[in-house]
């Protein structure tokens, strides 16, 4: 499935749109492929009152990860009658794994970890936030009582995964699956149902994006 952000904001310097969208292209890539999250490619698209961050392809769970994490030397881990001793103990616990399945290895006891992956669709609301927030700027505004700072204030956000909305908040604006057309020649808000007609919807209500 494609995965689709839109930030809509008040009219932001054109000076600064080069910057916002090749950060957030390099932030969605890394917070993606940190979280072991598979997808085929990555365009970001910019208006004066948005910035947008399409992903298509997107897998629909991360990837499993399997970690061998060293614990303490045999001797320290093992009495002298092969008993598991306090550190070992403390070590599996740690580690979330019975003692019994410790590892030796080269003279050391390993607990092999095996973290399953999880649904996208459930790790996309945290991951999407932290995509804005880590967004900087040239200069920053704050608006209403909030302590957010940001390139201008923020109006909307359109957050789809396939045609499932992505519930979060930023700025005390919730997300949902709605965009804005040409402050004066379109009418009203436009419901986008899947990122496969962002685009067209746009060209509809006269806002033209580069999509190079």
């Amino acid at each position: 499935m494609d995965l689709l952000l839109e930030i809509g904001t008040e009219e932001i310097p054109a000076r600064f749109m080069r910057g916002i969208l090749t950060q957030l292209e390099m932030l969605a890539k890394s917070q993606l492929s940190e979280m072991r999250i598979g997808f085929r490619e990555v365009q970001v698209v910019g208006t004066p009152r948005r910035f947008a961050l399409i992903v298509r392809d997107v897998v629909d769970r991360q990837s499993d990860k399997e970690s061998s994490n060293k614990g303490p030397s045999v001797n320290i881990a093992f009495d002298s009658n092969g008993m598991p001793t306090k550190a070992a103990q403390g070590f599996a616990k740690g580690q979330g794994i019975d003692v019994k399945e410790l590892v030796i290895r080269d003279g050391y006891v390993y607990a092999m970890i095996k973290d399953i992956g999880r649904p996208v669709g459930e790790l996309l609301p945290e991951i999407l936030p932290a995509i804005v927030s880590s967004l900087n700027f040239p200069k920053n505004m704050r608006w209403g009582n909030l302590e957010m700072r940001f390139v201008r204030p923020i109006r909307w956000i359109l957050a789809l995964y396939g045609s499932e909305i992505i519930p979060f908040t930023i700025a005390g604006v919730e997300s949902g699956n709605i965009t804005r057309g040409h402050r004066f020649l379109s009418k009203g808000d436009i419901v986008i149902t899947s990122p496969d007609e962002y685009f067209g919807k746009l060209a509809e209500n006269h806002v033209m994006v580069d999509q190079s």
